[in-house]
């Protein structure tokens, strides 16, 4: 799976872009950038774990918002895309550390919330280690909150009958085999992994990209396959080759692709 840990790293400027342009999306479709099921009471101090924060998007939004009080720490092995310290709002830390690996114990049981989000390619053991790792970072009465794109919906959708979907479909198939053994219906695991570790469950729901962001979605799609390098995986270079220019004017002439996000919301005993 060398191939997967180099996707995931990505090409900076690129991969930067669309890590942001995917938080406003996110946003925009859900209408929240924390659940509103997390009962976090307005103006109480709240402790929050973004883990894999990346460009730190969405710790600094929440860190943001007038309605919290929130002391935001983000977590990812890879700092190459932290803003600098000095632009990041004053109850934003960052971390340099690997989100598979033990915490470091002053900050275990410290925190109100852990927060995960568009990891992609995780398999079952890793989403075991991470949901540990949430545990033993929370508060008792603790909620986690994991959205992940879900391919297993992903379909074709046209305006008008008889419109030619063929490179559509192309970039779907690929979209559920990009590498070798990569299982697309990995998001399926996240909430008995939850459940199994001790977790309870109190949302798993779906939320389909509607009509009037799928130019977006779309997109993204495209800045994805960009932030791919060639010789990275052969279905996604065989699909650039075939079907990458029609793909990127189908849109506009009302073919595209609609998939759904998966949220999960979980909560630590008390």
């Amino acid at each position: 799976m060398a191939a997967v840990r180099q996707y995931s790293a990505g090409t900076d400027f690129i991969s930067a872009t669309k890590m942001n342009y995917f938080h406003y999306f996110l946003k925009q479709l859900t209408g929240w950038t924390m659940h509103p099921h997390i009962g976090v009471p307005a103006k109480q101090a709240t402790r929050i774990a973004d883990m894999g924060t990346q460009t730190a998007i969405w710790a600094i939004d929440v860190a943001e918002d007038p309605k919290l009080q929130a002391d935001v720490h983000g977590f990812d092995v890879n700092s190459k895309f932290f803003p600098p310290a000095a632009w990041l709002p004053s109850n934003v830390t960052l971390h340099s550390q690997d989100i598979l690996s033990s915490f470091p114990e002053p900050l275990l049981g410290t925190f109100d919330v852990v927060h995960f989000r568009l990891f992609i390619m995780l398999d079952e053991e890793k989403i075991r280690s991470m949901v540990k790792n949430a545990i033993e970072l929370l508060k008792p009465g603790g909620f986690v909150q994991w959205i992940e794109h879900d391919k297993t919906s992903l379909r074709p959708i046209t305006v008008s009958e008889n419109q030619d979907t063929s490179s559509v479909e192309a970039l779907i198939e690929m979209e559920k085999h990009p590498f070798p053994n990569y299982n697309h219906a990995w998001v399926n695991s996240i909430a008995p992994a939850m459940s199994a570790e001790g977790l309870d469950v109190l949302v798993e729901e779906r939320i389909q990209t509607r009509k009037s962001l799928l130019t977006q979605m779309h997109e993204m799609h495209m800045l994805a396959l960009i932030d791919v390098p060639p010789g990275l995986s052969e279905a996604i270079d065989t699909f650039k080759e075939k079907h990458f220019s029609t793909v990127a004017e189908d849109c506009a002439k009302g073919v595209s692709s609609v998939d759904s996000f998966l949220t999960v919301i979980a909560r630590k005993p008390m």
